[in-house]
């Protein structure tokens, strides 16, 4: 297995090869837009993150506001009703950005995929692969021990599925 990871097979092979022939064919105006399109995914990928890095900033400040008011307060007993205007505040802020990333996920077209995930019985995965799935549909950051998990959860769903076409075949072979 340590080695088979480092080797590519004949598929992995006969794509490259193929991947580099049609990009040697294309004409050097074909190539410059093909990159420029690739710059366009990038930056629109950075304008994403970057709308929510300025959400979590503006939650974060007002965190700090609130910290900053309450360690200026020497008798929190009599600003009881302005802390829980606080809280509330800070509270219906984290539930807009949990719904925007919610339907945010939903327009991406992950809602059916995530329904068929659920459907799938707990025993049928380890706890470690398990996780992986969840923070690739939900889109959250993944470590590379997940990764890893999906890459080897990649190789068995590619072996089952070769094996799934025997199984068919000999299904029709007994069903005839």
């Amino acid at each position: 297995m340590s080695m088979d990871k480092w080797l590519d097979d004949e598929e992995t092979k006969e794509k490259k090869k193929k991947r580099n022939e049609i990009y040697s064919s294309l004409s050097n105006e074909e190539k410059n837009d093909l990159s420029k399109q690739k710059i366009r995914e990038l930056v629109k990928k950075d304008e994403i993150t970057s709308s929510f890095d300025e959400s979590r900033k503006g939650f974060l400040t007002k965190v700090l506001e609130f910290k900053d008011w309450l360690d200026n307060r020497a008798y929190i007993k009599g600003d009881i009703e302005r802390i829980q205007t606080w809280v509330e505040n800070l509270y219906s802020m984290v539930d807009i950005s949990i719904n925007f990333q919610n339907k945010a996920s939903v327009n991406n077209g992950k809602e059916p995929l995530i329904n068929s995930y659920k459907s799938i019985p707990v025993k049928f995965l380890d706890e470690k692969t398990r996780i992986a799935l969840n923070k690739k549909l939900r889109g959250m950051k993944r470590t590379n021990s997940d990764n890893y998990y999906l890459r080897k959860l990649k190789i068995i769903v590619k072996e089952k599925l070769k094996d799934a076409e025997y199984y068919n075949i000999l299904r029709d072979i007994l069903e005839s």
